[in-house]
């Protein structure tokens, strides 16, 4: 039913905010959703947001040189009462991710997560962060009504000296690993803690043994990524406009201060490592990562390679209210707090902005690449596919000589 609904438009209000039957009991009507949006992406039609990226604010302590927005102009945030309003126009969510800047500047972010929760009822609140105030952050985990759908992404460019150079005085490597070792205090509770290590340099790239050794030690897996040289979300020149000069299937804007690293040789060794990580955070793991090393290697047409779900399955929303085409593309289609979402949708505005991503080359942006894989079935295709190719070659080596 929640299915047809959302199909048809409807889904706002049909899960209230006092409503704690959303989750195990409604399982069902989420996959059935899921398939849905597969087969709308794969026949070319529109389904509704079901995975938000919302940029909670510009603001951020840190100074970061992959990332201009401490630079953006602080702008309008929405208070509380109009993000209830806002997620209850988008309806039932499956995931939505609070970023910024840096979230935790908010100080009404616990409002702020919980008006999401009530009206969207994600099935995974994933919040990320710098690390920087572990007092809110442990104050907001362990106050939040519903701890085992909170995913917390703890972000580190490498150990202390890197990382303290690379983010400034504000942002310390100690400050993260003492907001680490709150959340890891707080797991009984269901939440979940992992760590983001943003390669940006060669010397940060030289770090991360180290560093995933030391988070290893409090149980917290090691996520990875490579920093971008810059994207139309997070360089101020670049806010509001189209970066087509970065979206591109064969290639992947590196930073310039990984020029000359061995980043396609690091990548392969982490697409190793990934078999220490969970199940389900593997399979997303190799799926990304046999992207990338395709990319940095120069594959004429590299795999996997899905349909972009921006501007479908995904929906992006800036501190305003404002919703973006993608990361590379932050041209304004509209905005939730004066446009109902079917009109936003349906708009030719919004068509004519997904004829673009429909024509975009594809970037490898990690936040961009999973729910595309997972709305349109790759993830799960490759998944299998890769499952079918070990057995195989398991099989094959276990023939003994012919008799």
């Amino acid at each position: 039913r929640v299915a047809r609904e959302r199909r048809a438009g409807g889904g706002a209000g049909l899960i209230t905010a006092g409503d704690d039957r959303v989750g195990a009991a409604t399982l069902p009507d989420r996959l059935g959703r899921l398939a849905l949006a597969v087969i709308d992406h794969r026949t070319g039609r529109v389904p509704r947001p079901a995975w938000c990226t919302y940029l909670v604010c510009n603001r951020c302590n840190a100074r970061c040189g992959m990332c201009d927005s401490w630079r953006l102009p602080r702008g309008r945030e929405l208070s509380p009462e109009a993000v209830s309003r806002v997620f209850t126009e988008l309806g039932p969510l499956d995931v939505v991710r609070l970023s910024g800047g840096e979230p935790f500047l908010r100080e009404d972010l616990a409002e702020v997560a919980v008006a999401v929760h009530e009206a969207a009822r994600p099935l995974v609140l994933h919040v990320t962060t710098n690390g920087s105030l572990p007092e809110r952050v442990l104050r907001f985990a362990a106050g939040f009504p519903a701890p085992r759908r909170l995913r917390f992404l703890v972000s580190f460019d490498g150990m202390p000296t890197t990382h303290d150079e690379s983010r400034g005085k504000a942002v310390t490597f100690a400050r993260a690993l003492e907001t680490v070792r709150g959340l890891v205090a707080l797991r009984a509770e269901g939440l979940d803690v992992s760590a983001n290590h943003t390669v940006i340099s060669r010397r940060s790239l030289e770090d991360h043994d180290a560093l995933r050794d030391t988070l290893g030690a409090l149980g917290v897996e090691v996520q990875v990524v490579l920093a971008y040289a810059e994207t139309a979300m997070y360089a101020v020149s670049r806010r509001g406009t189209r970066a087509d000069d970065l979206a591109s299937h064969d290639r992947y804007p590196l930073h310039p201060a990984l020029a000359g690293a061995d980043c396609a040789g690091f990548v392969e060794r982490l697409a190793r490592d990934a078999e220490r990580l969970s199940p389900a955070l593997r399979a997303a793991k190799r799926y990304y990562l046999d992207g990338l090393h395709q990319r940095l290697t120069g594959v004429a047409r590299p795999a996997p390679r899905p349909r972009c779900v921006a501007l479908r399955s995904h929906v992006r929303l800036l501190p305003n209210g404002d919703v973006p085409v993608c990361q590379f593309n932050t041209e304004i289609v509209g905005n939730l707090t004066t446009q109902r979402l079917d009109d936003l949708w349906r708009s030719q505005l919004a068509a004519e902005h997904r004829a673009w991503v429909d024509a975009c080359r594809g970037c490898w942006a990690e936040c961009e690449v999973i729910p595309s894989g997972i709305y349109t079935g790759d993830l799960l295709h490759h998944t299998a596919a890769r499952a079918a190719r070990r057995a195989i070659g398991g099989a094959k080596r276990g023939r003994g000589p012919r008799t």
